[in-house]
């Protein structure tokens, strides 16, 4: 700092390279480890929301085998296709088997990871093409 008359204060030299540096690095260890534990937050999280989505896409699939007989072609007729369930008084339409899913070019539903599920028509097994997430 200078006084009005233009000369030095004692002591007021500023920060230097050393102490900047130190601040660059604390800042620069402190982000590593925010990101590290975002990345891992974000990963428990997308595992929970597969086992969630597990379970929906079950539920449907055990729903429209009891209302259609069989099991459906793909998954994609979950999406698109709406139960008719029975209604003492006739048919009530209800909503479609799944709803608001992710799915990719080819319509394909993806789990939280962005991988396709892999889905057998025959059994009416389901499960996440994500390495380690197989056996869901």
């Amino acid at each position: 700092m200078r006084t009005t008359r233009g000369r030095l204060l004692r002591g007021s030299r500023g920060y230097g390279v050393v102490e900047t540096a130190l601040v660059v690095i604390l800042m620069g260890l402190l982000a590593v480890v925010v990101m590290e534990r975002y990345q891992r937050t974000l990963y428990e999280a997308q595992k929970t929301a597969l086992k969630a989505e597990l379970v929906n896409i079950r539920q449907a699939l055990a729903l429209y085998k009891a209302l259609n007989g069989r099991y459906p072609a793909s998954l994609r007729e979950l999406l698109e296709r709406r139960a008719l369930a029975p209604y003492e008084a006739g048919i009530l339409l209800s909503p479609r088997y799944l709803e608001h899913q992710a799915v990719d070019e080819q319509g394909r539903l993806l789990d939280p990871f962005g991988a396709p599920y892999i889905y057998d028509p025959a059994t009416g097994t389901v499960r996440s093409s994500r390495r380690g997430f197989e056996g869901w």
